[in-house]
C-alpha cells in the first residue's frame, strides 16, 4: 500500500457521487467499499480500492442487483 493514494471520508464521497452522510452509513451497515481505520476517528479510503469496488457493482440491468461480477 506504500504507493496508493489514501482519500478521506469527503475525497472518497466526492470521487464517487455521493454524499458523505451515505458513504458513512454504508460503512456503518458493511454496504460501502473497503476502507482503512487507523484510529476511533480516523477513516480512509484506498483510492485503487473504490475503483475496484465501484467496478464489481456494475450491472447490465436492475434485474443482476445483488449478484457479485466475476
Amino acid at each position: 500500500m506504500h504507493s496508493d493514494i489514501l482519500l478521506t471520508v469527503e475525497e472518497a464521497a466526492v470521487r464517487l457521487k455521493i454524499s458523505k452522510h451515505t458513504l458513512n452509513r454504508w460503512r456503518v451497515t458493511g454496504e460501502g467499499p473497503p476502507f482503512v481505520k487507523y484510529g476511533p476517528r480516523l477513516v480512509r479510503y484506498v483510492d485503487r480500492v473504490l475503483d475496484e469496488w465501484a467496478v464489481k457493482r456494475t450491472r447490465g440491468s436492475t434485474s443482476e442487483y445483488g449478484r457479485e461480477r466475476v
